[in-house]
């Protein structure tokens, strides 16, 4: 029996609906900490999770909550939940063919023998899983190799996999159509909060004025890396070798640096400077067993006196223990009581700048009021909590706090600056090009006569345009997320240098420019203010640090410029 036409109130139905969303999340989070993290599970079964919340899978919740959504589209808590619910139900109808590309992506191999490829016993490689072929080609120094490689990727991709993709990309907008969002540019524009066509303006714009700066700075780069010609040689195939794979003796004496054993220290030391208590918000977990985890997590949560002050939480686990997932990450399981942020130290500037970056994430979610709506905590798009976390990983382009704060000499500082910034440049051009292209590629998607012919060439053109790298047209088909995902990203970064200008502004000392805003605990304070409010449209945001716009590339423009010349 359907549940959602039994609830005869519209405002019963969505706090019912807002219920079980905040349920699932928390019995989500869990489950995933005790499987991935924790390892005090030997299995993670979502199905069993979702079977203990029809209401959300149901047909009639979604039929119901589009009605609602079509009648008031401007109310904000009803058009997240009806953006959740309509994920869910594509995913839905999409199901089988979702399984089906991803299982076989996930046992896609490809054929390695003749490249004399070695694992770590010194043992010839016949062939890699697909998953794993980026690692290679990120410590593959051999040019003709790395190339080879990338070439066998993406032609094993292009013959068991492009067409699934493109069966999904048909189906899921077809729905859409169907649902009566023929528009698919406009339906996403309105539910995201994004102004997308004007991103796809300021995509176009920061590439043409960063371009001379960026062929410049990145060939020099290139050529420092492999001894070649930046415009003549550069492929995709590089990519990851020559941003990431490939260290001077210069950064690699800043790396050292960084040792595992002063990534916490460091986090603490700076976050309690800005008056942000992680010292105390953010509590060290590991547990011997499920009976110490429910005692000191789950029943904490759950038993919270709501007339006492806010149970606030970060739950670090910072343990190396076998198994654990090594990529961190936050989940907020229920804000703000009960934060997961989960890292496997390494050291490097790598690894101190993804847990910088999660710990934005954490602290925003850890300082929202505690009687904010589920809806309005945690749904909406991820632009703004992207915005804080991007805000304490660019601490890494700030060379006043890593002196002061990290012990670099003033030399190391700035060739770390300028090192970080220029990747940072490499993917903004990436992500504007991606932006341009994905309006492209949804332009007309439902009308008669659209075809994707020519839709690679439009790819390679404006990604290798963008990047300074060759991409091959057939690459678009691995290169496309669901739903304008690029578009959270690239106003973030806008959004962030917003934030950064305003604290550097408000904050800092004009005899460092600002930078130092970070050892000022009113900025602090600014920020938990900010927080408090849960997750705020983009456009909220911007308003409230005075720009009014959050697609405005002036402050990020001005800081690339002041940072790479």
């Amino acid at each position: 029996m359907s549940i959602a036409p039994t609830i005869e109130n519209d405002s019963a139905f969505l706090e019912t609906l807002e219920e079980a969303f905040s349920s699932s999340n928390k019995d989500f989070a869990r489950a995933y900490y005790l499987f991935a993290t924790a390892k005090l599970a030997e299995t993670y079964n979502s199905q069993e999770i979702y079977a203990k919340y029809p209401i959300l899978s149901d047909e009639a919740t979604f039929h119901r909550l589009k009605q609602l959504y079509d009648q008031n589209p401007q109310h904000e808590e009803t058009k997240r939940l009806f953006t959740s619910v309509l994920g869910t139900y594509i995913g839905s109808q999409l199901a089988a063919l979702s399984d089906a590309f991803q299982n076989a992506k996930n046992q896609l191999k490809v054929q390695v023998s003749d490249l004399g490829l070695k694992n770590g016993n010194g043992e010839h490689i016949e062939e890699l899983l697909y998953e794993d072929v980026s690692e290679w080609l990120k410590k593959t120094a051999n040019k003709s190799t790395r190339q080879a490689l990338y070439d066998r990727m993406a032609q094993a991709y292009t013959d068991n996999l492009s067409s699934k993709f493109i069966e999904l990309f048909e189906k899921e907008n077809s729905l859409l159509a169907a649902l009566g969002y023929q528009n698919v540019i406009d339906f996403y524009s309105h539910t995201s909060g994004h102004n997308l066509k004007r991103l796809g303006e300021n995509g176009k714009k920061l590439v043409t004025e960063t371009q001379a700066l960026y062929t410049r700075l990145m060939g020099q780069h290139y050529q420092a890396v492999t001894g070649l010609d930046f415009a003549a040689e550069a492929t995709r195939a590089d990519i990851s070798y020559v941003l990431h794979g490939h260290a001077s003796v210069e950064m690699e004496a800043i790396n050292l640096q960084f040792p595992q054993s002063k990534l916490v220290p460091l986090a603490t030391q700076t976050f309690d400077g800005l008056g942000l208590e992680f010292s105390t918000v953010a509590q060290q977990a590991n547990f011997e067993n499920r009976e110490a985890y429910e005692q000191e997590v789950v029943q904490k949560t759950d038993d919270i006196d709501p007339t006492k002050p806010a149970l606030r939480r970060i739950l670090l686990d910072i343990a190396n223990r076998e198994g654990k997932r090594s990529r961190a990450y936050v989940y907020p399981a229920a804000v703000p009581a009960e934060i997961y942020l989960s890292v496997k130290p390494e050291g490097g500037l790598d690894d101190y700048s993804a847990f910088f970056h999660e710990s934005g994430h954490a602290q925003h979610f850890a300082y929202e009021k505690p009687d904010l709506s589920f809806a309005m905590a945690l749904m909406g798009n991820n632009t703004t909590t992207e915005t804080y976390a991007y805000l304490f990983q660019n601490l890494f382009m700030n060379a006043h706090w890593l002196t002061h704060m990290a012990g670099l000499s003033p030399e190391q500082a700035q060739l770390a600056v300028q090192r970080r910034a220029l990747e940072d440049l490499y993917m903004l051009r990436r992500y504007a090009s991606k932006m341009q292209f994905e309006l492209a590629l949804f332009d007309g998607v439902n009308e008669a006569g659209y075809s994707l012919t020519h839709k690679g060439s439009t790819y390679a053109e404006l990604l290798s345009l963008g990047c300074g790298f060759k991409y091959d047209a057939e690459g678009w088909t691995r290169d496309v997320d669901a739903g304008f995902y690029v578009a959270d990203y690239f106003t973030a970064w806008s959004l962030e240098a917003q934030l950064r200008e305003y604290l550097c502004q408000h904050f800092g000392t004009p005899e460092t420019n600002g930078e130092d805003w970070y050892a000022n605990p009113k900025a602090g304070a600014f920020l938990k203010a900010l927080w408090a409010d849960g997750n705020l449209a983009q456009q909220d945001l911007s308003n409230r640090l005075g720009y009014h716009d959050p697609t405005d590339l002036g402050p990020l423009l001005r800081f690339m410029n002041a940072h790479l010349k």
